[in-house]
């Protein structure tokens, strides 16, 4: 994978529906956070992770990793405020950044390594992920995102719970909407959990 690429892992909330940080959920002996940046590093060496509530705990959890580690004061004004902090600390050679949430525990490396693969074939285009499994007029689209690095300045500028929905709706001229339903299955309840651990339960 070509090194002017990167990832941000978005991991600053506080899961407050869930009831317990989410970013610590066990996942095959590692914690969530871990397994998800370790994703991240097979695909690039560029790996960003986003803190937030209860930063220094979780900063313990990921020391050992080679990643960015950047700590967003403002992570309760929302999403928008740690896409902008992680992209404000992106190096100049990176020509483009991937974002992913830290609960969408069912991305793979795979995963991620085809959707740069797409943004490789449409450099100039915004990749992000479909729901191709939802009805086809919902039309569900979401993280992971990859933007171009002449998105980055408006990138840096986001704020707000919205996190870069108001970009994804402003380039719609520009979007590549890629089939990846694993990309919306989340954890944010204690049902959502349940099902998760079954899951992995079933698979282990």
């Amino acid at each position: 994978m070509s090194s002017n690429v990167a990832i941000i892992v978005l991991a600053a909330g506080q899961s407050s529906r869930l009831g317990q940080m989410k970013q610590l959920l066990p996942i095959n002996n590692k914690s969530l956070l871990e397994t998800q940046l370790e994703h991240a590093l097979a695909i690039t060496n560029n790996v960003y992770c986003v803190l937030g509530y209860q930063a220094e705990q979780l900063q313990s959890c990921i020391d050992h990793l080679p990643i960015v580690t950047i700590i967003n004061s403002d992570w309760l004004t929302g999403m928008g405020s740690s896409i902008a902090a992680g992209v404000k600390a992106l190096t100049p050679d990176i020509n483009a950044v991937m974002i992913v949430l830290v609960d969408q525990w069912q991305l793979t490396t795979s995963d991620l390594a085809q959707h740069f693969g797409y943004w490789q074939s449409k450099p100039s285009d915004i990749i992000v992920a479909q729901d191709n499994l939802a009805p086809t007029k919902s039309n569900k689209i979401g993280p992971p995102v990859i933007f171009p690095r002449y998105f980055f300045s408006e990138l840096s500028q986001l704020t707000g719970e919205q996190g870069a929905k108001p970009l994804l709706h402003k380039y719609q001229h520009v979007l590549l909407k890629v089939p990846l339903a694993s990309a919306f299955i989340d954890v944010d309840t204690p049902e959502q959990l349940i099902t998760m651990n079954k899951m992995l339960k079933a698979q282990s």
